[in-house]
Parts: structure tokens; C-alpha cells; sequence
């Protein structure tokens, strides 16, 4: 058994030195490995799934997906964890990621999506201090990938979630963020995903807290 694995170990590392030379090899590691992140719901298999984009965007330089997806696994390990110092490590290794990627697509909308994500993980490590900073720099990134990319989904609910959260002193609250979360219900409807590899998170949550906070109001 041990054998066998040593086997596929050797197998997988091979095929990511060889992607520059075969991408139709790379299209169907980053497929498996993207489906394999929809089951993921733990640190271990999250960071396991992190290693992997990391190596495939070390011999793929010039693509953004392998680094949005490790960058995606670090921001999502950090909201699972629990201690502030280790969410925070999560977030600064994503950041590395994002940073990466915005070098090789710098107007790439899910990018400035990601990174409203990762703001919003910042404030969850200590609300009360860095909620104000952070909200602006989230709703900054997501006014960026809205322009980028007005018929992208993710945009509008990451949007209608930062407005949700925010003081209604600045501009936020329930009946602010609501017409976000209804015009994502429409964008997730429309939207065609431009890649076999793009993002396509966020439509069922978005649809929850349309249901929670909107159907009433709307």
C-alpha cells in the first residue's frame, strides 16, 4: 500500500513539473482539484488542497487560477479556525497569493472579490477594532470588481454581505444591503462562468440571506 502511494506521489509531482508542456494535463489536475475543494470543509484537507494550487502555480506562472484557489483555501481555513493569531497567518498567506495573482491580472474581477473576502476575515479575528478600517477596504475591492466585471455575482453579494454588516451610520444595514443580495439572485441566474475553471461560489448563500433579511422587505 505504502508502495502504491509513494507511486501516485511521484505521479502527481511529475505531471505538475510537465504542465507547461501538456496543458491539457493541467486543465485536468485543476478540474480534480477544484472539485475536490467543494467537499473540503476542514484545515487538514483545506491545506492539503493549498499545497497542491501552490506547486500547480509554481510550474503555471502565468495563470491566476492556481493562485486564486490556494489563496481561497487560506481565507477559508482562517474562518474556520479559532485562535486570532492563527486566522490572521491564514489571511497573510492568502494575501501573498492574491498579490501574485493581481501581477498577472491586474483588472481580473474575482481577484478584487477574493481580497473583499479576505478583508472581511480581518475583521472577524477582532470585530470591534477592525471593522471600520476593513469594511472600506472591502467595499473599495468589490467596487473594483464590479466595474471589472459588472455581470459577475459574486461581486453583488460579497457587497450586499459587506453592507449587511456595516453601521447604518456609513451607509450599511439590512435595507442597503438587500438590493445587492436581489440583483445576485439575477447575476447567478444569468452568468455562464467564462472558464471550466472560474469561481462559481456563493449562490446558495447568497440566496439564504436573501430569504432571511429581503423577502419581507422586498
Amino acid at each position: 500500500m505504502m508502495k502504491k502511494l509513494a507511486g501516485l506521489t511521484i505521479l502527481f509531482l511529475t505531471t505538475i513539473v510537465s504542465f507547461s508542456q501538456y496543458n491539457s494535463e493541467y486543465m485536468t489536475i485543476m478540474v480534480k482539484q477544484k472539485k475536490a475543494l467543494r467537499m473540503s470543509t476542514t484545515v487538514p484537507t483545506l491545506q492539503e488542497l493549498a499545497n497542491n494550487f501552490e506547486r500547480i502555480s509554481n510550474a503555471e506562472t502565468d495563470k491566476w487560477h492556481p493562485l486564486y484557489y490556494s489563496a481561497f483555501c487560506y481565507v477559508n481555513m482562517s474562518f474556520l479556525s479559532k485562535d486570532p493569531k492563527t486566522k490572521d497567518g491564514y489571511l497573510d498567506k492568502a494575501q501573498q497569493f492574491i498579490n501574485k495573482a493581481l501581477e498577472i491580472y491586474p483588472e481580473e474581477s474575482e481577484l478584487f472579490v477574493l481580497q473583499a473576502l479576505l478583508y472581511q476575515g480581518r475583521m472577524q479575528v477582532d470585530p470591534s477594532a477592525r471593522i471600520q478600517e476593513n469594511i472600506v477596504l472591502a467595499g473599495n475591492a468589490l467596487n473594483k470588481a464590479r466595474s471589472f466585471n459588472p455581470g459577475n455575482p459574486r461581486a453583488y453579494y460579497m457587497t450586499g454581505l459587506n453592507l449587511l454588516y456595516s453601521p447604518e451610520s456609513i451607509g450599511g444595514g439590512q435595507e442597503a444591503a438587500c438590493p445587492f443580495f436581489k440583483t445576485a439572485i439575477e447575476k447567478y441566474t444569468d452568468n455562464i462562468p467564462e472558464h471550466v475553471l472560474s469561481p462559481t461560489w456563493g449562490g446558495e448563500e447568497n440566496q439564504k440571506r436573501y430569504n432571511k433579511y429581503c423577502s419581507e422587505i422586498d
